[in-house]
């Protein structure tokens, strides 16, 4: 007797820790687009009583709970899903090199570093920068992603942008010193507008699925665009690129002669001084999207390292995508009504970025 009662706290210990090994964690990374739709649709995966810490507004973010209503075979295993955003590419690469991304510690409020299950992303992994090899993942495609241009309202009479003008805008935009005398590029005359003044091109940074997508759509194929940004003054200067919408679309709303390409969210977001334009005379909107007359968009894509991902991961995954492509989601939820396309209405495909609009149906 005296050996089983000595037994009762070792057995008890070792139940503990079986429940402890029991914890499912999932650290999802990637596109900036699609940010608000993952932290909406994750979240809706778990029960009542679910925990949460960090910034969910552009993260990082943690839910910790149980999911036992949308993955059944999980009961009440506890589930902590972290999620960390930082652009579509750097995303897949960190997703592919298991090199950890910043996530928020959901028993400390702490920042700690995790190495990440699953990237969100706007473009296949081929167009990473440097290209990535598909056979390294798994892929489901959730989304269709479209892009505008958008140019400040102080650039009157631009109302369209063909591809010969979008390619020749990256290499040609804003104006530098040449041995002490300015060089123009592009005047805003190039674009049928009434200034001659040049025009600022302003965009993502390498790491960016929005530009990796614009610049296959537009069959731009330098890799490294002339694009402005602001100085701690508030003065244009060469930049290499923003790493989300937001910051893109703060210098195209408060600087006249600045043009740039956003989701559709971001360019909403900044109406009121600045206005989309045309591509290849066809105004954005989701039925052009849908039926191939407007080119710029892309697919958004889940991703995760072939055969990585443990049982419980791989459920947790699977109810993921199916919270996201919901058809009643996409369909009536502005979180995505007012930024995505349609999966199930779309009566085009492509099978690369950039790549040709063939239909679905002929």
């Amino acid at each position: 007797m005296k050996l089983n009662k000595m037994f009762l706290p070792v057995l008890a210990g070792s139940l503990l820790a079986g429940a402890a090994q029991a914890q499912v964690n999932l650290t999802i990374t990637g596109s900036t687009s699609f940010r608000s739709i993952t932290f909406d649709r994750v979240k809706s995966l778990f029960d009542p009583g679910y925990t949460s810490d960090g910034n969910f507004g552009t993260g990082p973010g943690t839910y910790s709970g149980t999911m036992s209503n949308s993955v059944p075979s999980l009961g009440p295993t506890p589930v902590t899903v972290r999620l960390s955003f930082s652009g579509s590419a750097a995303g897949m690469e960190a997703v592919d090199a298991g090199t950890p991304v910043p996530t928020i510690n959901p028993i400390t409020g702490t920042t700690n570093n995790v190495a990440p299950d699953i990237s969100l992303s706007d473009v296949y992994p081929e167009s990473a920068q440097p290209p990535l090899d598909s056979s390294d993942f798994e892929q489901a495609i959730v989304g269709v992603i479209p892009f505008v241009w958008v140019r400040n309202n102080a650039l009157t009479g631009i109302t369209n942008i063909t591809r010969e003008q979008a390619v020749l805008l990256m290499s040609s935009s804003g104006i530098i010193t040449n041995a002490g005398q300015p060089v123009f590029g592009m005047p805003a005359s190039f674009l049928a507008g009434s200034s001659t003044n040049p025009v600022y091109l302003t965009g993502r940074d390498s790491g960016s699925g929005t530009r990796i997508s614009v610049h296959k759509d537009i069959g731009y194929t330098g890799t490294s665009p002339r694009m402005w940004g602001l100085d701690s003054l508030g003065n244009l200067v060469l930049t290499n690129g923003y790493s989300s919408g937001g910051s893109e679309r703060t210098v195209i709303a408060n600087n006249a002669n600045v043009i740039g390409y956003l989701g559709v969210a971001d360019a909403g977001a900044i109406s009121a001084s600045a206005t989309q334009i045309a591509y290849e005379g066809v105004p954005f909107s989701i039925p052009a999207v849908q039926n191939g007359a407007y080119p710029i968009w892309g697919y958004e894509h889940l991703v995760n390292r072939t055969s990585a991902l443990s049982d419980n991961q791989t459920q947790i995954r699977d109810a993921l995508i199916a919270a996201l492509t919901n058809q009643e989601f996409q369909t009536t939820n502005t979180l995505y009504t007012v930024n995505f396309v349609d999966q199930a209405n779309m009566k085009v495909k492509r099978g690369t970025d950039g790549g040709t609009i063939t239909s679905l149906s002929f």
